[in-house]
């Protein structure tokens, strides 16, 4: 896992890389880059170099937000928190979509537990199914999914850019699925609560503008699920 700090404090880069290698599974399993100014960190700073950065908001100069404004138009996926002292800044953190806002002297049990979040959002990133395209088999990204659905006595698989046709039940699926947040919405549709944008009373509203309707028996479990998931990112 790469993971650039930025933080204009040298002591507390360390304490952060420390705690992070707290969650250490196996050797080599982090990899850290350190910055001490948000200029320093744009001037080598690339498209899909890091799979996560931790920003100090409160920087001299170039500040953790205005850094965050820079990176998001060049690289979208890269997995963004914010460390800072105050929570006054918290809003502006969904303008450039952080997973986290983690306040520096909050307590401690609070605190490691958002840490262990974005390790987990990070492996949660990688998980794929191995689908058919056009006879070829291919792993795609779970995170990728909108939702799948029965349809004609097929499973199709929709991703943000493609439609994938398969064979199989959608109980198969769901299982599978279960621990990357798919939840049914009706008994032929099984919706990736990651990639909802809202809920509005029985519709559903994907991040790619598509509307799903939920059946009154799965209302409650999609509801809960996506504000559970919602709380966790911004807990």
């Amino acid at each position: 896992m790469r993971i650039a700090i930025c933080d204009d404090e040298k002591s507390y880069i360390e304490k952060i890389k420390k705690d992070i290698k707290s969650f250490q599974t196996h050797e080599n399993e982090f990899e850290f880059s350190e910055f001490e100014s948000g200029e320093e960190f744009i001037a080598e700073f690339s498209n899909d170099k890091y799979d996560l950065l931790i920003l100090d908001i409160e920087m001299k100069d170039l500040n953790g937000l205005q850094t965050a404004e820079f990176i998001r138009q060049l690289d979208k996926n890269v997995i963004l928190i914010f460390m800072t002292g105050y929570d006054k800044f918290v809003y502006q953190g969904y303008e450039v979509k952080a997973f986290r806002y983690i306040l520096k002297n909050q307590p401690e049990p609070i605190y490691f537990k958002q840490l262990s979040d974005t390790i987990q959002e990070y492996y949660r990133n990688k998980k794929y199914i191995k689908v058919i395209d056009d006879g070829i088999e291919k792993e795609l990204l779970t995170v990728d999914i909108l939702y799948i659905e029965v349809c004609s006595h097929q499973i199709v698989i929709h991703t943000f850019n493609k439609e994938y046709y398969q064979k199989g039940k959608l109980s198969d699926y769901e299982k599978m699925l279960e621990e990357c947040l798919f939840v049914r919405s009706d008994k032929s549709v099984l919706i990736n609560v990651t990639n909802i944008d809202y809920i509005k009373k029985n519709q559903v509203f994907m991040k790619n503008g598509k509307i799903l309707y939920v059946s009154r028996n799965h209302l409650e479990k999609i509801t809960r699920a996506f504000l559970k998931f919602s709380r966790n990112r911004w807990g």
